[in-house]
């Protein structure tokens, strides 16, 4: 990733956070603090408007990490799209002086403050993210876009890839903190059971357990077990926005940015955050890492037929790129190894690979039982990329139980290993791993740092959280 976006409803950061960001080349969109409501246009309430302004630029103009000044987020799709006019049966007359106050606020007031604060070449202003609603056509074809659709259209995740606009600048899915996270919300000993109050507490979405269920129910078992439940529900996440990331970045040039919402959190709470309060990785953001490398190989099942992308975000071009495709057992036999063709060899920013008809891969039975193995390499045979292509929904995958061998390298690295195919190895444990929720693949391993040493890991896969013959 190389963006962040401060969103209006938060708080402007303080100094040390923008350092950080042009030290690490991490792009800032700024927005002002507004957020969702509607606000006044009176001479007092404008006049504070231009010193918050003038007082925000003055600070952080000479951050070249500061991209873009935002005006707000939403107010202008809440004012379109909310219906708060019906809700506080507004009269015309009100609804109109809605629109005026917010068009002299964010049209006037906030551009020209920045026109009287800043030097021209880093006036870069929007009004309001997103410029177009979620509902309209035209959210997908201008300006920068809040696809709902998930979540709180509870359609199905399969639908970001055909929903991707110009830049997608908030989407997201909720899963539940890590296990370290949900113990901090208790002040004495924690009761780790779905049922808890205190846990049921910290989730403030009115619907937002029966969402997560719901959505669980499509793609994974539904555990009953806490630990387990907190790692599907995290895999949840992981799965919804690996969709989304991947199939914006297919759509590469039209598609040219992709912000999720959201990064972290301001309290220990079930949300759509992929850091959770105690500084722990979630599920989703190792898989945001992977999907953020800049180097991908990418697949989509579209119309019987399986199609290839590798997409390059990176400074350099890699000359005579090669694609392997082999399908694979989760015994780890390799059953056919395709040949990924292409006109170009040249990985500039997308190169796309012949389609192969599905059919010529795997017989419809053979969907819950083989998955694909993309190795993308360059001229000199280096590994450039490597991704796998699973044909089943998770919870109809029909796993071995793998035999997870865990080795310790130093008092903070291990290997670990498996003999067949471990689909979303989980690492518990109050320390930070290098990697986590990763499948490892059949007779192989893999070292893991760990920031501190840990005396007992204990591992889970997907396999565990199945019901059993």
């Amino acid at each position: 990733m190389n963006m962040i976006r401060i969103w209006g409803g938060g708080i402007y950061e303080d100094d040390e956070f923008y350092k950080a960001c042009d030290e690490n080349g991490i792009l800032v969109w700024q927005d002002f603090m507004f957020a969702g409501s509607f606000y006044p246009a009176d001479e007092a309430f404008l006049n504070n408007v231009k010193e918050e302004v003038k007082d925000q630029v003055n600070r952080l103009q000479n951050h070249p990490s500061i991209t873009l000044w935002c005006g707000n987020n939403e107010i202008d799709e809440a004012i379109v799209n909310w219906g708060y006019q019906k809700q506080f049966k507004y009269s015309k007359d009100d609804s109109l002086q809605v629109w005026k106050d917010y068009k002299k606020l964010f049209h006037e007031v906030i551009p020209n403050a920045l026109k009287e604060n800043l030097t021209p070449d880093k006036n870069r202003y929007w009004p309001s993210s997103p410029s177009i609603g979620w509902g309209h056509k035209e959210s997908l074809t201008e300006g920068d876009s809040h696809y709902w659709g998930v979540w709180w259209g509870e359609q199905p995740f399969e639908i970001y890839n055909e929903k991707v606009g110009r830049f997608m600048s908030e989407y997201g899915f909720q899963g539940m903190p890590g296990l370290e996270a949900v113990k901090s919300m208790f002040s004495g000993t924690p009761d780790l059971n779905l049922q808890n109050p205190t846990i049921k507490a910290h989730e403030k979405h009115s619907r937002g357990w029966e969402i997560i269920n719901e959505y669980i129910k499509r793609d994974y078992p539904l555990p009953v077990d806490f630990v387990k439940y907190n790692y599907i529900s995290q895999l949840l996440q992981a799965r919804g926005m690996r969709i989304a990331v991947e199939a914006h970045r297919r759509a590469k040039p039209f598609n040219m940015g992709t912000l999720y919402w959201q990064l972290n959190d301001c309290w220990p709470v079930v949300s759509w955050s992929s850091i959770d309060y105690s500084g722990n990785w979630k599920a989703l953001q190792y898989q945001m890492k992977r999907s953020f490398e800049q180097q991908v190989i990418l697949t989509e099942e579209k119309e019987g037929m399986l199609n290839f992308y590798a997409v390059n975000d990176g400074l350099n071009d890699v000359n005579r790129v090669s694609l392997k495709i082999e399908v694979l057992n989760f015994e780890g036999k390799v059953l056919k190894e395709i040949r990924g063709v292409s006109k170009e060899q040249t990985l500039g920013s997308i190169l796309k690979f012949d389609p192969v008809e599905i059919k010529n891969v795997l017989n419809e039975s053979d969907r819950n039982t083989i998955f694909l193995q993309l190795t993308l390499k360059d001229n000199g045979g280096k590994v450039i990329a490597a991704n796998q292509h699973f044909f089943a929904r998770p919870k109809d995958l029909q796993l071995s139980k793998p035999a997870i061998k865990m080795k310790r390298v130093a008092a903070d690295e291990i290997e670990i290993s498996t003999d067949v195919l471990a689909k979303d190895v989980y690492l518990m444990g109050d320390t930070h791993y290098s990697d986590n929720f990763f499948d490892l693949l059949p007779n192989t391993s893999k070292k893991i740092k760990l920031s501190k040493p840990l005396q007992n890991i204990e591992v889970m896969s997907l396999w565990d959280t199945m019901q059993h013959q």
